[in-house]
């Protein structure tokens, strides 16, 4: 019994494996099936607009009245026509307006209508049915059959055959409806037909800095790198938050400026004013060192971290500073420092700003309907009329 029973439960535990299988590949075919990609909502609309703006338009011309015989309208057709005023995506979904059409195909009961738009990745159509009555020349036909029955009546009264006056014939009225749909903003500095822009805008100012440090030259036996921190005080803006150094200079002509400057120096040696005149003397410069500057914002401050790469003291005196009791050499650097605030508005601020520029694509589609109506719930009557 005991044996049995074993057997029973590993019976078990093998169909409820394979029961699980079943169901994860369920759940992972129904995900496939609902994850299908849905054309945009853009697109969806435009396909609808096209189909309509067609079968409004297949309702003024003469169609095919024999059985599989086609009219067909391209999109390219339709602009030129100015039955669409505009149509078209952003440049990476752009609509082939050769490729999108609508075609009419006469059928046993009626016509069928078959609109297809094809924009970058995005491709659809549609299909409608187009009866006989909205044929503007398939009831002229009717007519003229009726008409030519008669003829070859001999039991008939004679017929007028002038023509019928403009006053017994019915009036139609020209009505259009202008559709306009937008892309997302997207931002980029881009212009022209059938696109919008808009603009933000950010206060910036501009400084210069002056700092001067020193190597040992003992240090320098043992390291050629030196890594050093400077701390502007002395800022536009309390309130920026963002800095960049624009560009930089290894002792500048204007000497004077980095005895002045004491709010960035490092340097805490003898008195500065020893070097007036003479500090190129000591100064290490382009030809001698190459520097890598690192700007960030940190609790309120603004710091830059300087490392410099000393390759060689070519054409450079050492100076014996007394209070640091060491050879040294300077390293006077110079800075134009940008800042920036990160309080964005649409109206541009006092003083000097950046502009941030936004664009995005607009899309007007027009349908036009006659009517024997002298008014239609959002349509905008042209003033055309023609009897029929």
């Amino acid at each position: 019994m005991e044996e049995e029973r074993r057997i029973n439960w590993l019976s078990l535990f093998i169909k409820i494996i394979i029961i699980f299988i079943f169901v994860l590949i369920v759940i992972w075919l129904i995900s496939k099936i609902i994850g299908k990609e849905k054309p945009t909502e853009v697109f969806t609309n435009n396909l609808e607009n096209m189909e309509k703006i067609a079968v409004d338009y297949f309702k003024t011309i003469d169609l095919p009245l024999e059985e599989g015989k086609s009219e067909k309208i391209t999109l390219e057709e339709m602009i030129e026509k100015e039955l669409i005023i505009s149509f078209n995506g952003d440049s990476e979904n752009k609509c082939n307006i050769q490729e999108s059409y609508s075609e009419i195909t006469r059928k046993e009961e009626n016509y069928s209508v078959e609109t297809t738009l094809s924009c970058g990745d995005e491709k659809g159509s549609k299909t409608t049915t187009f009866s006989f009555d909205d044929c503007k020349n398939c009831q002229k036909n009717e007519e003229k059959e009726e008409e030519t029955e008669n003829n070859d009546d001999s039991s008939s009264w004679p017929t007028n055959d002038s023509q019928t006056s403009e006053s017994e014939k019915i009036a139609y009225y020209e009505f259009i409806k202008e559709t306009t749909s937008y892309t997302k903003w997207m931002r980029g500095n881009i212009t022209g037909e059938n696109i919008e822009n808009k603009y933000e805008y950010y206060p910036i100012a501009y400084d210069t800095y002056y700092s001067i440090t020193y190597i040992s030259e003992d240090k320098l036996k043992k390291d050629n790198e030196y890594t050093y921190v400077l701390k502007l005080n002395s800022v536009p803006n309390s309130k920026y938050y963002f800095m960049t150094v624009n560009e930089s200079e290894c002792l500048s002509s204007e000497e004077e400026k980095y005895l002045k400057d004491e709010d960035i120096s490092v340097y805490k040696g003898n008195q500065l004013e020893n070097f007036t005149s003479k500090i190129s003397d000591y100064s290490l410069k382009d030809e001698n060192i190459t520097y890598k500057l690192s700007p960030y914002y940190r609790k309120g401050s603004f710091y830059i971290s300087v490392t410099v790469k000393v390759h060689n003291t070519k054409n450079v005196q050492t100076y014996y500073d007394s209070k640091l009791k060491s050879n040294i050499y300077l390293i006077p650097l110079k800075f134009n420092v940008k800042f920036a605030s990160n309080q964005i508005t649409t109206e541009k601020p006092s003083g000097e700003y950046e502009t941030i520029p936004y664009y995005r694509y607009v899309t007007v589609s027009r349908e036009t309907t006659w009517s024997t109506h002298d008014y239609l719930e959002g349509y905008t009557k042209t003033g055309n009329i023609k009897y029929e």
